[in-house]
Order: structure tokens, then C-alpha cells, then sequence
């Protein structure tokens, strides 16, 4: 009985250790698939997967255009956020495949009166990720102009030795500035979503261009809503449906108000990124990463994408941005 036990109990301990493997692929390569979640993947594991194709072999980048990201902080309850964020978006209209907006719920501290929800303004659109941006940029920095919302930081690049800018010329002009920089860092990047398990899994690629770059590069990966209708406030001359009953009396609610480009969270929970190592140089000389991710349950799919950008930790500017959609 004694031998019994003993085999039964090693026999357990073998099935368990089979389990954790999970049979990680590629390795060696500056990948980080051992740390991937491969029961996001329904149809089997790692080493079908890259032989069902999905694991990417990138071709030369050849982008020569450097992105913009413009990070509008603002709140559903802030009256003069809307005017500012029609400029920006009138600005990124210009160009709207290499400027890209992300509505930040958060003020100098995080939260404050213009985000904080109540049974007027029920929905939630800050998270702990845009929270500490907010207060990086804002109360965290010494001498910051971000004292309240708006306020809008372009590429994190700086102008009267201020990350943040109110909306007009000033954003128009550090946007155009960036816009007119070489490449210095190029990112591409494929993603694979699973229905069935809501499962994503990213691969990106950076190449860093600019060899004079000597500052740690860190990449983030946000999740970002694309649009959600619900109430904003709005002066009184810009609500359009009036007072409940009464639609000739603006009560400054804009009931239909469309929050576009919602930052919702960074998909490995660092709102700062991870910090580019020699581990994860691939074979090419450039930085190869992967993640895995659940999407909430709240989240439509098909209303969702990711903006993948690589900033200098040094300086905070954001070199490149791209924008990648999860169907």
C-alpha cells in the first residue's frame, strides 16, 4: 500500500508540472512567451500556435513618418473640456492616420469634481492608469501649468518648459513639430483575438532608428474604447436636447455627447511601460514583445483597439505611436 501511495504521489507531481510548462515557444529569440497566458489560446498550445502561422515574422518597416499622440486630459463633468476637445479633434481630422487622441479621465490630482461620477453622471470613464498619468504630469511635476482640466500633452514634448498645453495654436504647433521630426523609433505590430476566450495576444516589434538614442526606451500598450455615448456637460449654447420635457431650455447636459478615444487601461498593468532590454533584442537587432491579455467582459470587442507607443524614459517624449485594432 506503502509503494502505492508513493508512485500515486509522483505521479501527481509529474501531471502538475506537465501543466505549468505549457510548452513555451520560441526560445532564445528576446521573446517573453514563457510568461504569456496560453490557456487564452482555445486551440491548443504554444508550438501550434506557431505552426498555425499567428506567430509573426515581421518584414522590413519601412514607415518614414513619425505619429502623434496627443493625451487630452479631461471629464465628463468639466464644462470647458468639450471645446477643447472639438479643437483637437478638428486638429487630428487633418491628418487622422498619424495623429492620434486619448481622452484622459483625470485632473492634476486624479480624481477630482470634473471626473467623479454621481446618479447624473453615472458612467465611469477614469482608471487608475489615467489617474497616474494625471498626476505624473500634474502634481508630481514641479512648476506644472496642468492645474485643472483641459489640458493636453503632444508626444509629451515640451514648449516654455511645459509638458502640458492648452488646446489651438499651441497643441497645432508641437503636433506639426513632431510631425515634421524624422523617425527615430518604428514599431509594427500584429494581434491575434480569440472569441471564445477573450483572449488577445500582441506582438510588436520595435526598431530603434536613431542610434544616437542612448536614454532606456520603455514601451506601453494602452486599451483604449473608441467611442462611448453618454452625458456630458456642456455650456448651455451647446446642449443641443434641452432640459428633460423641455427642449427649448438648455440645462447644459448633453444627453448624446460621443466620448471618443477612452483610455481604459494598459493591457500589462504598467502605465509606464516596460523598459526595453538587451533580452528582448531579437536575432535582427531590434526589440521583439509579446503579451497576452483577457478583454473585460464590459468591453465590446469591436469597439476597442490598442495604441502602442515607445517613449524616451529619460525626457518622457514619446518618439512613435501606432494604433492597432482588436478585430
Amino acid at each position: 500500500m506503502k509503494k502505492i501511495l508513493i508512485l500515486t504521489t509522483v505521479l501527481a507531481l509529474v501531471i502538475a508540472s506537465c501543466d505549468k510548462v505549457k510548452n513555451a515557444y520560441p526560445a532564445g529569440s528576446g521573446a517573453v512567451s514563457s510568461t504569456l497566458d496560453w490557456s487564452l489560446y482555445p486551440d491548443g498550445d504554444s508550438a501550434y500556435y506557431m505552426n498555425q502561422g499567428l506567430w509573426p515574422t515581421f518584414a522590413a518597416n519601412t514607415n518614414t513618418q513619425r505619429n502623434v499622440l496627443i493625451e487630452d486630459f479631461t471629464g465628463h463633468q468639466c464644462v470647458n473640456c468639450p471645446a477643447s476637445t472639438a479643437n483637437m479633434e478638428q486638429l487630428i481630422a487633418t491628418n487622422p492616420d498619424h495623429i492620434f487622441g486619448l481622452a484622459i479621465h483625470s485632473g492634476p490630482t486624479g480624481l477630482t469634481g470634473f471626473q467623479v461620477t454621481s446618479t447624473e453622471y453615472p458612467t465611469v470613464f477614469y482608471c487608475d492608469a489615467g489617474f497616474e498619468i494625471g498626476k505624473h504630469f500634474g502634481q508630481d511635476a514641479p512648476g506644472s501649468a496642468f492645474i485643472g482640466n483641459p489640458a493636453f500633452c503632444v508626444n509629451r514634448t515640451q514648449a516654455n518648459n511645459q509638458f502640458v498645453s492648452n488646446a489651438g495654436a499651441a497643441i497645432a504647433n508641437k503636433t506639426n513639430a513632431c510631425l515634421a521630426t524624422p523617425v527615430k523609433v518604428n514599431i509594427q505590430a500584429v494581434a491575434n483575438y480569440f472569441a471564445a476566450t477573450r483572449g488577445l495576444f500582441l506582438h510588436a516589434e520595435v526598431d530603434k532608428v536613431d542610434a544616437s538614442l542612448t536614454a532606456d526606451l520603455a514601451v506601453v500598450v494602452c486599451l483604449v474604447e473608441d467611442s462611448l455615448v453618454a452625458r456630458q456637460l456642456v455650456p448651455g449654447n451647446l446642449d443641443p436636447d434641452g432640459s428633460p420635457g423641455n427642449a427649448g431650455v438648455p440645462d447644459g447636459r448633453h444627453e448624446s455627447y460621443v466620448h471618443r478615444d477612452i483610455l481604459r487601461g494598459c493591457i500589462d498593468g504598467r502605465t509606464f511601460g516596460k523598459v526595453l532590454t538587451a533580452s528582448d533584442l531579437g536575432a535582427n537587432a531590434k526589440y521583439f514583445v509579446s503579451y497576452s491579455y483577457k478583454l473585460p467582459d464590459q468591453y465590446n470587442v469591436d469597439n476597442m483597439k490598442l495604441y502602442i507607443y515607445v517613449y524616451d524614459k529619460t525626457t518622457q517624449e514619446i518618439y512613435q505611436v501606432i494604433e492597432k485594432h482588436l478585430h
